[in-house]
């Protein structure tokens, strides 16, 4: 049997081997070293990764979960009815004072409105009725009082005619008087002679007797149709058959207190109208607004949920819109039981947006949110502990300001600092780990 070596192309090279064998072997050589570097390499970046990770858990203290949150205000339906919103999109920006949306109750009861308006339109009535009476007695009045005065002016002029005929009368009376006196002047002379009897001497002195009286008739005469023309010019007429005043002047009185009383009635109907205009007033805009509200915003920030949706029926006081008050802005976050009871009120942290580099400083401003979860806009968790850190320089972000919901991590002051924490955060930032 012939004896044939063993040949091996990684154990031995026979001496009469071809000649690329040898670059064969140095190509296997440099690959071997390449893997070599390529397992250096990973357990570098895992020890690093190790490094770093322990550094983060046992040196500096952080947040298992941090996100900016925000204080809610609940917006409830003033009244029942139908509901239209004017805003839809949640995170929407609303201003304080702005409509949002509005409700419109179909069913308001309209009742008392309806009674008020028919008051008011009876009371109108009426007013113009009384208007249109006023008008008329005014109307009768004026003639009344033409009539008066044309009687007036009628019994003037007659007064004066007849004073002037009594002026007459009474000349005549005074010619008849001078005339008997001279007739008893001339028979006195005659009857001392002889020449006149005695009779005809007394038919003498009796005719100057009634000569005397008649003019004294006549004085009184004028003087009493001068009372009369003085009192006719005054309004007032004097007489045996008659009144002091004319028909036409007492129903013109007589109008003039119907005038007054119908003004008085005017004016009644006047103030009653604008009271039932003023309740009607007032009644319609109750109405309104059991008819139709409008919604609002009570403060400006951005619409979280809308729980209802536009054209559902809603009752009194039911949720409408929760907006997240901007203002209110600040960092929520829960960590380990180790890290919450070393921490304090007013503890200073930094709080960093997952992903950036964008940090923002604050402290601690209140431990444990249980009981206060329901007024944020993420509520705190349960069973964990959760705290409330003030956020100054957030609310002014222009990148973060109300970016509610956007999460990062809270580094906690006092450890991890100096040129250790930054060269971490250089490594963190490498690997991609923050």
């Amino acid at each position: 049997m012939t004896d044939i070596p063993h040949q091996s192309a990684g154990f031995f090279r026979s001496p009469t081997a071809p000649p690329h064998i040898p670059q064969i072997a140095a190509k296997a050589k440099a690959a071997l070293s390449w893997r070599r570097a390529a397992k250096y390499g990973v357990g570098a970046l895992l020890l690093a990764i190790g490094a770093v990770s322990t550094y983060q858990n046992v040196l500096v203290r952080t947040s298992r979960e941090a996100v900016i949150n925000g204080r809610l205000v609940v917006i409830r339906a003033p009244m029942d009815g139908f509901v239209t919103m004017t805003v839809s999109i949640p995170d929407s920006a609303v201003s304080a004072g702005a409509a949002i949306g509005q409700i419109v109750d179909p069913q308001a009861d309209d009742a008392r409105s309806f009674a008020l308006q028919q008051e008011a339109s009876a009371t109108q009535r009426e007013h113009d009725a009384m208007l249109r009476r006023l008008a008329d007695l005014e109307r009768a009045r004026r003639e009344a009082d033409a009539q008066a005065e044309a009687y007036r002016l009628g019994r003037v002029q007659q007064g004066e005619l007849r004073v002037e005929e009594t002026e007459a009368s009474l000349a005549a009376a005074m010619a008849r008087e001078a005339n008997a006196v001279s007739a008893v002047q001339r028979g006195a002379a005659l009857h001392l002679r002889g020449f006149q009897s005695d009779e005809a001497f007394e038919r003498a002195l009796h005719a100057q007797e009634i000569a005397r009286y008649e003019t004294i008739a006549a004085r009184k005469r004028l003087d009493s149709l001068r009372a009369e023309l003085q009192a006719a010019r005054v309004g007032t007429y004097l007489g045996d058959n008659y009144n002091d005043v004319p028909s036409s002047f007492q129903r013109a009185r007589e109008l003039a207190v119907r005038i007054d009383e119908t003004s008085a009635a005017l004016d009644q109907f006047t103030r009653k109208g604008e009271a039932v205009t003023a309740q009607l007033v007032a009644e319609r805009e109750r109405f309104a607004a059991r008819a139709v509200a409008a919604v609002t915003a009570p403060i400006s920030g951005n619409l979280w949920t809308m729980p209802a949706v536009s054209g559902e029926y809603v009752r009194k006081g039911q949720d409408l819109f929760t907006v997240v008050d901007c203002s209110t802005a600040m960092v929520t976050a829960s960590v380990a039981d180790r890290e919450f009871n070393e921490l304090r009120l007013g503890d200073p942290v930094r709080f960093r947006i997952a992903g950036t580099t964008r940090e923002y400083a604050g402290n601690i401003s209140k431990l444990g949110l249980a009981s206060a979860g329901g007024t944020f806009a993420i509520s705190p968790e349960e069973h964990r502990h959760q705290l409330s850190i003030n956020v100054p320089e957030l609310r002014n972000s222009p990148d973060d300001a109300c970016a509610i919901g956007r999460t990062g991590e809270v580094i906690f002051e006092g450890r991890g600092s100096g040129n250790m924490a930054r060269i971490v955060a250089l490594l963190r930032r490498s690997l991609g780990l923050s």
